[in-house]
């Protein structure tokens, strides 16, 4: 037997997600072990568990090298992403590369303008839904590094490799293409590190659902801690990968910068 939507629910309950709550939602599918009817499965017990008034929103990336649709291109961040993405109930963000799905009855506030140049920073979907409604952030199954929020905590931050470039393409409705530039979020390797700060200082609460460790977080509190550590160490969030090119240029645009 799989884990069923309400033993899913009861464990979402148990973190602390509660009727009318907004949640950011990173998941791994495989994390939680075998479930009853799959990734449609965990989205339903999520629904169930923050209620007709609550809003759900999940990440729905896609890839620099493949035109963005919005109504087909698919997640590249996990089933359940895609799955929430395909409801009827859902409504995506316009960004051609970090859009965000939602459900819920801010949704189509959270997600709609989603600026070009401001992809995961102040103003954008994930950052209304924190700043602006209260959100938590849920990890499921998965840890910092997939912790789109504190991409949000490094524009807030002002840190100063923050603002690189990359051009991508859009699909219009007629089918023809448009090149843009966008602002290309930094390497999240380095996240990590955020986790065992948040677990000393208290900051949230941890548990298991079905196999997958889990993590719900107040978001603001989140970003309050991360920037104060920012700026007193910039370089906190870079990753010790030696062919990281990205967070090399960071390293070299702290040093410069002072």
């Amino acid at each position: 037997m799989g884990l069923t939507r309400d033993e899913l629910r009861g464990g979402f309950r148990g973190l602390g997600l509660d009727s009318g709550d907004g949640v950011l939602v990173h998941s791994s599918l495989s994390s939680l072990g075998r479930v009853d009817g799959g990734a449609e499965t965990v989205v339903d017990s999520l629904r169930d568990a923050v209620g007709d008034d609550g809003t759900l929103m999940m990440p729905t990336f896609t890839r620099y090298d493949r035109p963005y649709d919005l109504d087909t291109s698919p997640s590249t961040v996990g089933a359940i992403t895609e799955a929430f993405r395909k409801r009827s109930a859902a409504v995506r963000s316009s960004h051609p590369t970090k859009s965000v799905a939602a459900i819920g009855p801010n949704a189509r506030t959270l997600v709609d303008n989603h600026d070009l140049r401001n992809s995961i920073g102040p103003g954008s979907p994930i950052h209304r839904l924190i700043d602006e409604r209260g959100g938590a952030v849920l990890l499921l199954g998965v840890d910092h590094t997939t912790n789109s929020a504190l991409h949000v905590a490094e524009r807030l931050a002002d840190l100063p490799y923050r603002d690189q470039l990359a051009e991508t393409t859009i699909r219009r409705g007629d089918g023809s293409t448009e090149t843009v530039e966008v602002n290309r979020v930094h390497c999240s390797r380095g996240f990590g590190v955020v986790g065992s700060i948040a677990r000393r200082l208290g900051v949230g609460r941890e548990g298991r659902v079905g196999d997958a460790a889990a993590r719900l977080l107040d978001g603001r509190t989140l970003l309050s801690l991360v920037v104060e550590l920012l700026d007193e160490q910039p370089g906190l969030l870079l990753c010790d990968v030696p062919d990281c090119d990205r967070c090399a240029y960071g390293r070299r645009r702290i040093a410069t910068t002072g």
